[in-house]
């Protein structure tokens, strides 16, 4: 880090600190006024003149007069922006919109205003100092990420749509961009294995005192990347060089190749820790300054940590990066202790509804922050500076404790009928889509019983289970499954980008032998756990024990996408 930067977060460390916990200090005073703000200044949007805006002045007018929503409760304020028409959701006019997975096969365009992006910016701020303040030597040297790019199209009005971690490492500020290891060029690198050859090329010539990724899966596959391009990584610090045998786009090249020197003394330190590990290059012998990892902790993480230490130094340290996803960031872990985080009151307007509480909740039924009680789990709802009002995020979260009377949040799982290992966030709608678009094409009354996402390792997987009138031979499986794999990934981009970038394996065929879907509907019926009126099972979960209610004639693999 620069003398600079390191001052600079030093100087703030204490006033942004003491200022978060004032906001803290009295939840539901900061959230009522973060309220108004919002409403005032979009009063006259489309949205807010639809809704009465100028006529709300208290949480409960909130309440009252605006419904609970959706993404397709709002797209055609979002379609309407992406044209250019101003003032629809906000005032401010979007200046990125954060492309993420729907519901449906098209993808949804969540707008980033200025105001939504400072907001954001501050509460990284926040984190940061605290982590600064508890291990002040992460900062000390190189921090090593991976974003996606921030451009992946461009709206009709121009504004680009992508990944907002691609939005904001582009956008940073040149002071802070120095504490990186590598330039925004290598992200926009769109063959994975060119992409992830440059990224540890480059930090393998530096000293890296933070990795910072948000899913553990990344960290364990840039370790097992690191080692399997031991050879030409360490060729290529000596020369300077990077090599020829990765596909990169020429103008990404000339990027990457102008910021390399010859290093043959680092090449020799980069042999020396190869030779510790029997000949390929880990992070514990290549970083070792290394002083935190930083990543998501909770839902269904938790394999990826207990592999860190196969890669990483023993007992570092591993602090959760919070609840955050494209449409919200929501709260703020203070310490390394478990995956809990402070309920970002300053930042956005939430709402809850009892996790435990069958039906959908009416206006009125939502939780404001004060009525949460420890140990109980709520789904949340999100209203943002961005332009989303009582959003459904159709997550569940869980209130572990209290800091300065705000909650404690942690991220349980997605709602019923979503999974998600990687950040794919794969709905039932959209493998049901998928697999009906395939089955269609084949003869025959085939029955899809379930797509069952499996961690055993380090990468998840989705086994399709299919009861066939006619089994397939292996090549038509095959087909079958590749073109399941590939639908899949049409529909639903974050799988694709998992997919492309080796996060998650390719999907699997199960064919089940026929009959055994009728009698696990007459077990679970005479069991009595359904009911025969009303039989119907999830099409997609992560219980991987449902496998083994099924006999398994045959199986096959999609190939690489």
């Amino acid at each position: 880090m620069s003398a600079f930067v390191k001052s600079l977060l030093w100087a703030v460390t204490s006033k942004t600190i003491g200022q978060y916990r004032n906001q803290c200090s009295n939840p539901s005073a900061t959230q009522e006024k973060l309220l108004k703000n919002i409403i005032q200044n979009n009063k006259n949007s489309a949205y807010g003149k639809k809704y009465n805006f100028k006529n709300i002045k208290s949480f409960g007018n909130f309440q009252r007069d605006l419904p609970i929503t959706t993404y397709e409760d709002v797209i055609e304020y979002v379609e309407a922006a992406l044209e250019g028409h101003e003032s629809q959701l906000t005032e401010e006019k979007p200046v990125f919109f954060a492309k993420t997975s729907g519901t449906t096969g098209k993808p949804k365009y969540i707008p980033v205003t200025p105001e939504n992006r400072a907001m954001k910016s501050q509460l990284m701020r926040v984190w940061l100092c605290h982590l600064n303040k508890d291990h002040p030597r992460c900062l000390e040297d190189k921090v090593i990420t991976i974003v996606s790019p921030e451009a992946e199209e461009y709206a009709p009005c121009g504004t680009p749509c992508g990944a907002e971690s691609g939005h904001g490492y582009k956008n940073m500020s040149k002071s802070v961009k120095t504490t990186y290891s590598s330039p925004y060029e290598v992200y926009a690198v769109e063959n994975y294995d060119a992409k992830y050859y440059a990224l540890l090329r480059i930090a393998a010539e530096q000293s890296i005192t933070l990795l910072y990724s948000v899913n553990p899966s990344t960290a364990i596959l840039l370790a097992e990347q690191l080692g399997a391009f031991t050879e030409d990584i360490i060729r290529d610090v000596r020369d300077g060089t990077l090599s020829n045998d990765y596909q990169f786009e020429p103008e990404y090249r000339s990027v990457i190749e102008a910021g390399l020197r010859p290093d043959p003394m680092r090449a020799k330190q980069l042999e020396a820790a190869a030779t510790k590990t029997g000949g390929a290059l880990s992070p514990k012998f290549t970083w070792p300054r290394l002083g935190a990892i930083c990543c998501w902790k909770g839902g269904s993480v938790t394999q990826y940590l207990s592999k860190f230490d196969n890669y990483y130094p023993e007992n570092l340290p591993v602090r959760d990066i919070g609840y955050f996803a494209s449409e919200v960031r929501g709260s703020v872990p203070l310490t390394d202790e478990a995956d809990s985080g402070v309920l970002a009151v300053p930042t956005n307007v939430y709402e809850f509804y009892p996790a435990d509480t069958d039906g959908k909740p009416d206006r009125l039924d939502l939780l404001s922050v004060d009525h949460l009680e420890e140990g109980k789990q709520y789904y949340i709802y999100v209203t943002t500076s961005s332009g989303l009002y009582r959003y459904d995020m159709n997550d569940i979260i869980e209130v572990t404790g209290f800091y300065e009377h705000t909650p404690l949040i942690r991220f349980v799982q997605k709602g019923k009928g979503v999974v998600s290992f990687t950040g794919e966030k794969l709905y039932e709608s959209q493998v049901g889509d998928a697999v009906a678009q395939v089955l269609a094409k084949y003869p025959g009354n085939n029955e899809f019983i379930a797509a069952v996402g499996v961690l055993e390792d380090t990468t998840p997987q989705y086994i399709f289970q299919i009861e066939f009138e006619t089994p397939p031979e292996k090549k038509l499986a095959e087909e079958i499954i590749r073109d399941i794999d590939v639908t899949l990934s049409n529909i639903n981009i974050e799988y694709e980008s998992k997919r492309k970038s080796q996060r998650i394996k390719p999907a699997m065929l199960h064919i089940i032998q026929q009959g055994e879907f009728s009698r696990y509907r007459k077990r679970s019926v005479e069991g009595g756990s359904k009911s025969d009126g009303q039989f119907k099972i999830l099409k997609l979960t992560k219980d991987a024990s449902f496998l083994k209610e099924f006999n398994v004639i045959g199986e096959c693999e999609a190939p690489e996408l």
